[in-house]
């Protein structure tokens, strides 16, 4: 997989109270949402209503919302429909899906044929032919007896968005926030400067 270098410059504060908008709806920390840019990016399409075969603003299938999600933020092309993109993920338990995950849904006696990206604490978001671009749980009884699995991509996962692990050192190091922050440290990072004070 291809990881990331660097973490970009702090959002704007717009995009700051979207990610606390989820959070706060998901009714977890602001610290667990580890990659803004995909709620940043549902929160484009919330509301957009179900139309099976487009995947515009103006209306939107499931596989088509996830596409666009999955391109816009990583340029990952995944297959158009449901039942493909169940067929390029690596599975793994219900309890064990994180932030960027695919799940699925047999509906309507068909095998994968609904899916969705997980969040945080059960909820997912998704193309409900209902309700539109909207957020749900799995945890309701409703998607519990519907589910089908769930897992990650095999390759180019979402989660190459989130920045690595430090190397050789604990922390990072004070920046101005409008700096990209490096996190590739060889060795430990520089000290941070001192003011002095006299004159």
């Amino acid at each position: 997989m291809m990881g990331i270098t660097s973490v970009f410059a702090k959002a704007s504060n717009e995009e700051d109270a979207i990610v606390r908008h989820y959070a706060k709806f998901m009714n977890v920390s602001d610290s667990m949402l580890h990659i803004p840019e995909l709620y940043i990016t549902i929160h484009e399409w919330i509301g957009t209503p179900y139309r099976y075969g487009r995947s515009d603003k103006k209306g939107t299938d499931c596989s088509g919302f996830v596409r666009n999600v999955f391109l816009s933020l990583c340029g990952e092309k995944l297959p158009r429909s449901a039942s493909d993109m169940s067929k390029v993920i690596q599975s793994k338990p219900k309890e064990e899906l994180t932030e960027g995950d695919l799940i699925f849904f047999n509906f309507r006696g068909r095998s994968n044929s609904h899916v969705g990206i997980y969040l945080q604490k059960g909820w997912f978001v998704h193309a409900s032919i209902y309700r539109g671009v909207t957020l749900n749980n799995l945890h309701t009884p409703y998607y519990t007896r519907y589910f089908s699995k769930g897992g990650s991509l095999k390759q180019g996962e979402l989660k190459d968005l989130m920045p690595q692990p430090l190397k050789a050192c604990e922390e990072i190091p004070p920046v101005n926030p409008l700096t990209p922050i490096h996190i590739n440290y060889i060795n430990s990072p520089p000290p941070t400067p001192t003011l002095n004070l006299k004159q």
